[in-house]
C-alpha cells in the first residue's frame, strides 16, 4: 500500500496504490477512507475494488476536501478490508498537510 497527497487544499487528491502480494485473486474488496468529519469531507469514503490480481498494482484516487475554517491538518486512514471478514487486509495512515484557506468559507 502506497499513498500520496496531491494538491495544496482545500481540495486534495489521495493517490492510493495497492498490490496483491498473495497468490490468490481477491474480489470485491472494500476500500475505506477514515477521517475526522470536523476537518474533512469526502464524497466517496468507501468503494469496492472489483478485482485484485496477484502482483498487479492498481491505482485509486479519492478526493478529500478540507472544511476546517483554519485549514487544520489531521491524519487520514486508508483501509482495504478482507471481503470475507472484518479484518483489514492492509491499512495505512496518511499525514495530511495544512490546507490553504478556502475563500468561500
Amino acid at each position: 500500500l502506497s499513498c500520496s497527497v496531491m494538491g495544496l487544499g482545500p481540495i486534495f487528491k489521495l493517490k492510493i496504490e495497492v498490490t496483491n502480494a498473495g497468490a490468490d485473486n481477491l474480489q470485491n474488496v472494500p476500500l475505506c477512507v477514515g477521517y475526522d468529519p470536523e476537518i474533512y469531507r469526502c464524497e466517496r469514503p468507501s468503494q469496492t475494488v472489483p478485482l485484485l490480481l496477484p502482483n498487479v498494482t492498481l491505482t485509486y484516487e479519492v478526493v478529500i476536501k478540507s472544511i476546517h475554517p483554519e485549514g487544520k491538518a489531521d491524519n487520514v486512514r486508508v483501509i482495504f478490508v478482507n471481503p470475507n471478514s472484518s479484518v483489514p487486509l492492509v491499512s495505512g495512515i496518511v499525514s495530511m498537510p495544512m490546507s490553504e484557506l478556502d475563500e468561500d468559507m
